[in-house]
């Protein structure tokens, strides 16, 4: 038994020192939807680089400073209304350099409304992660909701 718990964690151990740019930018992205919850725009703010270039859902300019984007999460993460998380759908990363990973993906928010956690969305969501240091952060962020499809013709 001894033998298969030791066997375990040196596989997990092996997985994760084998770890590339693009998994690493994955988990530095991940943590967005962790810390999208109400009044914790600073730790979302923190994941962003200071030159970020950021279209939020209601953007209707591009925000081009980290007081733009504070401003964007402390109204979109704000406790009186309500409590709220982020739930990624799908996401597909493509490795660029080893430092820059562009990844593209879906997810929706779900927001108590009436009692009940509601969901919106679905959204679609494309960032650039650039690796600066020894940090992943978000230097190009833009969402929207996803396109409904077009009607069918009328016959």
């Amino acid at each position: 038994m001894l033998r298969r718990v030791a066997t375990a964690l040196l596989l997990l151990t092996c997985a994760s020192a084998f770890a590339g740019p693009k998994e690493d930018a994955l988990a530095a992205y991940r943590k967005f939807f962790d810390l999208f919850t109400p009044d914790n725009h600073e730790q979302i703010i923190a994941l962003f680089a200071p030159d970020a270039q950021f279209y939020g859902t209601l953007s209707g300019d591009l925000v081009t400073t980290p007081g733009g984007v504070r401003d964007y999460f402390v109204a979109a993460l704000d406790a009186k209304r309500g409590p709220v998380k982020a739930v990624p759908l799908e996401v597909a990363a493509l490795q660029i350099t080893d430092s820059v990973v562009a990844i593209s993906g879906k997810w929706h928010s779900e927001r108590m409304q009436d009692g009940k956690m509601t969901p919106g969305g679905p959204l679609r969501n494309t960032v650039v992660m650039q690796k600066r240091g020894e940090r992943w952060l978000i230097v190009q962020f833009h969402n929207s909701p996803v396109p409904k499809p077009p009607a069918a013709p009328v016959k």
